[in-house]
C-alpha cells in the first residue's frame, strides 16, 4: 500500500479573508516548508495539494453570483474571471513551490470536472494520476466548471479533495488522509472549546451548532466541510482539520504525529 495524503491549504489561511485580492506570502512560505520537510522525510510518500480561493475567488464569485449558473452576458465573463482569480492565487502559491525546489504542478479543475445542476456528472482525474506517476506533486484548487444544466458553477477545493480520496481509494492501493489546514484551531463545540473527535458517534449533536464562514464564503463555511468530510471517514479515510498557522502542525498532521486539531474517523 503506497501512502497519499491530500493537503487542503484553506483560503482563509493563505490570503487575508477580509481584504480583497491580499496574500499572505509569509504563511505560504512556511507552509511550503513544512510540505519539504514531509517529502524530505518520507520519500515514498505521494501528495496532492489543493487550495482553497480566499480573498481572491470568493470576492469575484460573489460579485457575479456565480455559483448559480450563467444566464446573461455578464455571468459569462464573471465565470471568467473567477477562473482567473482562482489561477492567479494558485499561481503565487506555486511559485513559491517551485523556489523551494518542489515538482507542483497547476491542475485546472475547469479541465476534469462537469456538473448538471451543480451536481458532478463527470469527472477525468487522468492528468492527477499521470503526474502522481511521474513523481509530480498536483496542485488542485477550487474552480468554477462548466454545467450542462446552467451553463456553469462552482466546484469547491473541499468538494474536489473529497472526490479525490473516493477516486483513489477505490484503486485500493493507497493508503489515504487528508488534512484541512485553515485559519481556525479545528471543529469548535457550542463553548467555543475544540473537538478533538468527531465520529458517527456524535456528529448529530455536533452538527446543530457548527458555523457559517465569517468572511465572505460562497462554498458553506465549516458545516459543508464536516459533511462532506464525514461522507469519506466512511471509508477508513482519516481526516484533519487543524490549525494551519501553527508552525510544524501540518507536517504533524500529514506524518501522524498527533496535531493539533480535529480529527473525522469512521470508528
Amino acid at each position: 500500500m503506497m501512502n497519499l495524503a491530500l493537503i487542503k491549504l484553506g483560503g482563509s489561511l493563505i490570503t487575508d479573508k477580509d481584504k480583497p485580492y491580499t496574500a499572505r506570502p509569509e504563511i505560504m512560505q512556511q507552509l511550503v516548508v513544512e510540505v519539504t520537510q514531509i517529502v524530505n522525510q518520507n520519500p515514498n510518500l505521494k501528495l496532492i495539494i489543493g487550495n482553497g480561493a480566499g480573498s481572491f475567488g470568493h470576492q469575484s464569485a460573489k460579485k457575479y453570483n456565480t455559483i448559480e449558473g450563467l444566464k446573461s452576458d455578464v455571468d459569462k465573463l464573471g465565470f471568467c474571471l473567477v477562473h482567473q482569480d482562482a489561477l492567479d492565487l494558485n499561481f503565487l502559491l506555486a511559485k513559491i513551490f517551485l523556489e523551494t525546489g518542489l515538482p507542483v504542478i497547476s491542475l485546472p479543475p475547469v479541465t476534469m470536472a462537469v456538473t448538471q445542476d451543480k451536481k458532478l456528472i463527470k469527472i477525468d482525474f487522468s492528468a492527477i494520476e499521470n503526474s502522481l506517476e511521474a513523481g509530480l506533486i498536483p496542485l488542485v484548487f477550487g474552480d468554477v466548471v462548466l454545467d450542462k444544466a446552467i451553463g456553469g458553477t462552482i466546484l469547491s477545493t473541499d468538494t474536489l479533495l473529497a472526490e479525490l480520496a473516493k477516486y483513489f481509494h477505490k484503486k485500493q492501493k493507497f493508503q489515504i488522509r487528508l488534512i484541512n489546514a485553515g485559519n481556525y484551531p479545528g471543529v469548535y463545540d457550542q463553548k467555543r472549546q475544540i473537538i478533538s473527535n468527531i465520529t458517527q458517534a456524535n456528529y448529530s449533536q455536533i452538527k446543530a451548532f457548527l458555523g457559517e464562514s465569517k468572511s465572505i464564503d460562497v462554498t458553506g463555511g465549516m458545516s459543508r466541510k464536516v459533511e462532506e468530510f464525514m461522507s469519506i471517514s466512511y471509508l477508513g479515510i482519516d481526516c484533519w482539520i487543524i490549525d494551519g498557522n501553527i508552525p510544524g502542525n501540518l507536517a504533524n498532521a500529514v506524518l501522524g504525529n498527533s496535531p493539533l486539531g480535529t480529527l473525522i474517523r469512521a470508528s
